[in-house]
C-alpha cells in the first residue's frame, strides 16, 4: 500500500505504462474530489453509513489538497525523474498505492467533524517536510547522474549524506501526516506498512543491488551514513 520508486535499473523509451498510470491517477483524484464536495456523489454515504457532508470543511480541503500535491509530485516522478524501465506489475503495485492514499485517507476522515487542532499541525508539518525530502533528494540525485562527469559514480551528497535512503524517510514523513490529519486510528496501518516494508523488503534489495555495483565506495557510504531515519537507524 505505497509507493515506491527506485531510480536504478534500465532506461526506457515508451511511456505508455507512464500514461496509464497518469489518466487512472487523475480520475482517483477526481472521485476523492467527488467524496468531499459533489453533494450528488455522496449516496456512498448511505451504503456505508458514512456523512461525507458532515466532515469538517478545513479537514476536508487539507485531505484533498495534501492528495493533489502528490498526484503533482508523482507525475514530476513519473515523467521527469524515473527513467528506468517500468514493469507491468509495478503499474498496477503504483495504482494501488496511489487509490490507498487518495481515497483510503479521503473515506477514513473526509467524515470527521473534529475540528482542526495542534495534533494536525503536527501532521502538516509532517506531510510538506516530508514530500520535501522525498521529492527534493530524487531531483538532486536525478542532476547528479545527468553530469557525464559523474558517471559511474555512486550519489552520496545532498540529502543523502544524512541518510543512505532518505527519499524513503521522506515517503514515511508524508504519509504519517497524512494519515494524521483523517483523526483516524485505522489510518496508522499504511506508515506502519510502509516502514516495514522498507526496512525488510525495499532497503535490503536496493543496498543489494548498490553494494553489487559500487562496491567499497558503497561500504564506506554505509559505514559513515544511516540507513533510513537521519543520526538514528
Amino acid at each position: 500500500m505505497f509507493v515506491i520508486f527506485n531510480m536504478h535499473g534500465m532506461k526506457e523509451a515508451s511511456n505508455n505504462l507512464r500514461i496509464i498510470w497518469f489518466i487512472i491517477h487523475t480520475a482517483l483524484l477526481y472521485i476523492a474530489y467527488l467524496l468531499c464536495f459533489d453533494e450528488g456523489f455522496l449516496l456512498i454515504s448511505d451504503k456505508f453509513e458514512i456523512n461525507f457532508s458532515s466532515g469538517n470543511f478545513c479537514r476536508k480541503n487539507c485531505l484533498f489538497s495534501f492528495g493533489a500535491i502528490m498526484y503533482v509530485r508523482m507525475n514530476i516522478t513519473n515523467f521527469y525523474l524515473l527513467k528506468r524501465k517500468m514493469k507491468i506489475e509495478e503499474l498496477f503495485g503504483v495504482i494501488i498505492a496511489c487509490a490507498a492514499y487518495q481515497l483510503g485517507f479521503m473515506l477514513l476522515g473526509g467524515w470527521q467533524s473534529e475540528p482542526l487542532i495542534l495534533i494536525d499541525v503536527l501532521g502538516i508539518l509532517l506531510f510538506f517536510i516530508g514530500s520535501y525530502i522525498n521529492t527534493y533528494s530524487e531531483i538532486q540525485r536525478k542532476r547528479y547522474k545527468d553530469d557525464p562527469n559523474n558517471k559511474g559514480k555512486l550519489f552520496t551528497l545532498g540529502l543523502f549524506q544524512y541518510a543512505r535512503h532518505i527519499n524513503y524517510f521522506g515517503d514515511i514523513c508524508w504519509v504519517s501526516g497524512w494519515a494524521i490529519i483523517t483523526h483516524n486510528i485505522w489510518a496508522g496501518i499504511m506508515p506502519i506498512m510502509l516502514t516495514l516494508g522498507f526496512i525488510f523488503f525495499f532497503i535490503p534489495i536496493l543496498s543489494n543491488y548498490l553494494e553489487k555495483n559500487y562496491g567499497d565506495e558503497y561500504q564506506d557510504w554505509a559505514k559513515n551514513t544511516k540507513k533510513l531515519i537521519p543520526f538514528i537507524y
